[in-house]
């Protein structure tokens, strides 16, 4: 054990100085600032995923927007979550983040181009975690999609149960 301990530092020492590193501190500081950028980075990816969802739900609500008439009852009505099916639902921690993945069925008499979704994880307490929103395009009416939505933040173990409603569609 001492021997390869002794050819492992005879042969890392000499990369050390050749490489200007004859001191570790620089490379340590090299490695921590290197370590702030990366995590700076994340964080701003993030900020910028959660613009572009609240982007595409203003556009989405630009869109479905109708004209209101007074006395007129609505052409059509919120759809109520019982008329969706969600099955097979899976979920598995990626890093600090939870994907979950699983099928949905439009048990409506409507065909949606757009339809939006909210997941919410709850703790032991029944208390909320994190919820996110996600979309499905293009389901008529029967018709099943997949769909893939993330908590941000949290692992698996960190929450007790899901719960998945549809917030609207057009």
């Amino acid at each position: 054990m001492k021997r390869i301990l002794i050819f492992l530092i005879l042969c890392f020492t000499p990369s050390f100085f050749l490489l200007g590193a004859s001191d570790s501190q620089p490379v340590l500081e090299k490695l921590d600032s290197l370590k702030k950028a990366i995590s700076d980075l994340s964080f701003r990816i993030l900020a910028l995923e959660k613009r572009i969802i609240s982007l595409e739900e203003k556009i989405f609500l630009q869109a479905t927007r109708q004209d209101k008439h007074p006395g007129k009852i609505p052409e059509s009505f919120e759809q109520t979550a019982d008329d969706f099916s969600i099955e097979s639902v899976t979920c598995e921690t990626r890093y600090n983040d939870t994907i979950f993945k699983g099928d949905v069925t439009n048990n409506t008499n409507q065909d949606f181009r757009y339809s939006l979704f909210k997941i919410t994880v709850y703790d032991k307490n029944g208390s909320v975690v994190s919820s996110n929103d996600f979309y499905i395009l293009n389901m008529d009416r029967g018709t099943t999609r997949t769909f893939e939505a993330t908590i941000h933040g949290f692992k698996k173990k960190e929450f007790e149960r899901y719960e998945i409603t549809f917030t609207k569609g057009s």
